[in-house]
């Protein structure tokens, strides 16, 4: 690109030279010629006023150019003077002819017009070359000076696309100190980056949040499988396991609608209230079913609404009980409380040796097999859900004493 131009702006500097000394030419060249003959025209009537003087003491060899002009004076076809006519060609196209009338007198001037502008323009010639020359030279500074202003950020804009994938979205291009169309695109351009970038954090963290919460109604289909393969086809569990397969299909259904809408740019919500005591009641089922060795002590308060999407509270309350059971003391207890603006579990395992930054996505529960899942991604879940709906969440953990996560609603 940059040679492109180069070979456009050398044409350019060659063309704008040519016209401007052809056009200075012309314009001096006439300018000349005028001068020469008003000046030609001076003499001859000086010429004419002396040699019809009754002194007649003119010297006329002193008003004409011996070397591109002749004079010649007439009476009734009689020569009365004549001089340098061997020097001219008279016929020539290139002689001006000069005439006057006086006294009876025909006074004729031939002047060599094009020699003796050849004389005067010399000079003009060289200082039009020179000008030229000078106005090329600057000309020619000043377009390198544009098209590297022009061709170096739209470099820098190439190079930084290049290097643009979906594990490099932070590159950006240095905006320009000066404000000008090409500022502006950059400017657009990391915009439109921004928006990039955050469509597809927003995406991938959505993925995540699926994926982390998938595990759960998993979960438990797998522990009533497994129960059915123990106890056999008892009837009983497998009702209940058709029930439990139902509401946990239906869940994983909407999961899957909501990868659909993970697409859109900007996500808004409805907020709709969720009916919690049921909801808690329910898990509370579910994760006495699955976990028989676990003591889960509940307290739920009767008809409690609370301002979040059903689905969006059973997720807060599933990573939280998860949590609690994968942490927790073997074979120990977990407490829920559910109120009118909060609910409450808290678990008595191993605890969090750094709670203020629990909800980062870092797993913060030290695993004594060397695995790292859990207490991540999904505090950083319920976290992004409070900044949303607008709930407090408070974290009280000690190590070796157990973690209370507490969720609290503002008043309505």
């Amino acid at each position: 690109m940059r040679k492109r131009f180069l070979i456009i702006l050398t044409i350019v500097i060659c063309l704008m030279s040519i016209a401007t000394f052809a056009l200075s030419y012309i314009a001096a060249k006439e300018s000349i010629e005028q001068l020469i003959l008003e000046r030609a025209n001076t003499r001859l009537s000086m010429i004419v006023q002396g040699f019809s003087n009754i002194a007649n003491d003119i010297d006329i060899y002193s008003y004409i150019n011996f070397s591109h002009e002749s004079i010649s004076i007439t009476k009734d076809s009689f020569s009365v003077f004549q001089y340098g006519t061997s020097r001219l060609d008279e016929e020539s196209q290139k002689v001006t002819v000069i005439k006057a009338t006086k006294g009876g007198y025909n006074f004729t001037l031939n002047v060599d017009l094009e020699a003796e502008t050849g004389i005067y323009i010399a000079p003009f010639k060289r200082i039009i070359i020179t000008i030229a020359a000078v106005f090329a030279f600057i000309f020619a500074v000043a377009g390198i000076l544009f098209i590297n202003s022009v061709v170096e950020p739209i470099s820098c804009l190439a190079k930084s696309m290049a290097k643009i994938t979906s594990h490099n979205l932070r590159e950006r291009i240095p905006i320009p100190k000066r404000k000008d169309e090409i500022s502006q695109l950059i400017k657009t351009f990391d915009s439109m980056l921004d928006d990039i970038e955050g469509s597809y954090t927003r995406l991938k963290t959505f993925v995540d949040d699926m994926t982390h919460d998938i595990v759960t109604p998993v979960q438990i289909l797998e522990g009533y499988r497994q129960l059915i393969e123990r106890h056999g086809k008892n009837e009983m569990i497998i009702d209940e396991y058709l029930d439990v397969s139902k509401i946990q299909l239906y869940r994983l259904k909407e999961m899957t609608t909501s990868l659909k809408a993970a697409f859109l740019v900007e996500k808004r919500r409805r907020v709709e209230f969720a009916d919690a005591s049921e909801i808690t009641m329910r898990n509370m089922a579910f994760y006495r079913t699955l976990y028989t060795n676990i003591h889960f002590d509940a307290s739920v308060k009767k008809a409690v609404r609370l301002p979040i999407e059903a689905m969006d509270f059973e997720r807060i309350e599933n990573i939280l009980l998860d949590n609690a059971v994968r942490h927790g003391a073997e074979g120990g207890r977990i407490e829920i409380a559910l109120n009118e603006n909060e609910l409450i579990i808290r678990d008595f395992g191993r605890g969090m040796a750094k709670p203020d930054a629990a909800f980062d996505g870092v797993p913060k529960f030290p695993e004594e097999d060397g695995q790292s899942e859990g207490a991540g991604i999904g505090l950083s879940i319920i976290k992004r859900f409070s900044e949303e709906y607008g709930f407090s969440i408070d974290l009280q953990s000690t190590p070796g004493s157990g973690c209370q996560f507490t969720i609290r609603f503002p008043e309505r």
